[in-house]
């Protein structure tokens, strides 16, 4: 398997929407700036967004982080979501409690659903 170096990317802010666009491979080494990059734009009030698109392989680590991250406002995720992820919300219920958006576009007008806690 090769490894594909995380990216993050975070997006200028729209219509107080901060999306954060994660590229590559996520796991427990390199998950921490995730965590950091959604702690503040919550800290700044925005709403968050956080395009999967990218990911080629994320481990229970980022989705802990994306769970955990619920905690401080409401976070969207940005679709279409990669086989290998969908498969890790599926198995763990998380597609059950993270709101989910078929695009960006769709995900930057989101409105969440009152928190429900898994």
């Amino acid at each position: 398997m090769s490894y594909d170096q995380p990216r993050i990317e975070v997006l200028l802010d729209q219509d107080e929407v901060r999306v954060v666009v994660l590229s590559g491979e996520f796991d427990i080494d390199n998950v921490e700036p995730v965590r950091e990059v959604l702690t503040a734009a919550a800290r700044d009030g925005v709403r968050r967004v956080v395009d999967v698109t990218r990911l080629v392989f994320a481990d229970s680590s980022l989705l802990t982080t994306l769970l955990a991250s619920r905690r401080d406002g409401p976070l969207v995720l940005a679709g279409p979501v990669p086989p290998q992820f969908a498969q890790l919300l599926r198995l763990s219920s998380a597609e059950s409690v993270l709101e989910i958006a078929p695009t960006l576009d769709d995900a930057r007008s989101f409105r969440p659903s009152p928190r429900r806690d898994p």
